[in-house]
C-alpha cells in the first residue's frame, strides 16, 4: 500500500482528480453497457434497476462536485490562498487539509455552513 503522507497538496489534489476522473469514466462505460442490455420486464426488477440508477447518479453528482472543489483548491494554490478559510480568513489546520484536500473552510465555518443547508 502506498503512503501518501509525503505528498504536497498539489500532488494530492492531482492524484484525487485522476482517481475521480477514472471512476467517472468507468461509470460511463458501465452505463453504456447497461443501456445496451436487455431490459427487465418484471416490475420489481425495473424498480430495483431504477433505484440503483438513482443511487449511481447521486454518486456521479458527488464525484463531479468534488472535482469542482478540487479545481478550486488547485486555483487557490496558484493564487496563494490555499489553506485559508473562505468565510473567516483563518488558516485551515494542516491535518484537515491532509484529510480533506479540497476543504475551503475551517471546521467552525464548515459547521455553520452545514447547519445553514
Amino acid at each position: 500500500m502506498e503512503s501518501h503522507d509525503t505528498e504536497t497538496p498539489l500532488e494530492r489534489i492531482t492524484r484525487l482528480e485522476a482517481e475521480i476522473s477514472s471512476a467517472l469514466a468507468e461509470r460511463d462505460l458501465a452505463a453504456d453497457a447497461d443501456e445496451r442490455s436487455d431490459g427487465h420486464h418484471h416490475p420489481a426488477e425495473a424498480a430495483t434497476d431504477a433505484e440503483q440508477r438513482e443511487r449511481q447518479l447521486g454518486e456521479v453528482l458527488r464525484m463531479q462536485q468534488q472535482l469542482e472543489r478540487l479545481g478550486r483548491a488547485r486555483d487557490a494554490i496558484t493564487a496563494g490562498t490555499y489553506g485559508v478559510c473562505i468565510d473567516c480568513g483563518a488558516a485551515i489546520p494542516e491535518g484537515r487539509l491532509r484529510a480533506i484536500p479540497d476543504a475551503e473552510r475551517c471546521v467552525s465555518c464548515q459547521s455553520l455552513a452545514a447547519r445553514r443547508r
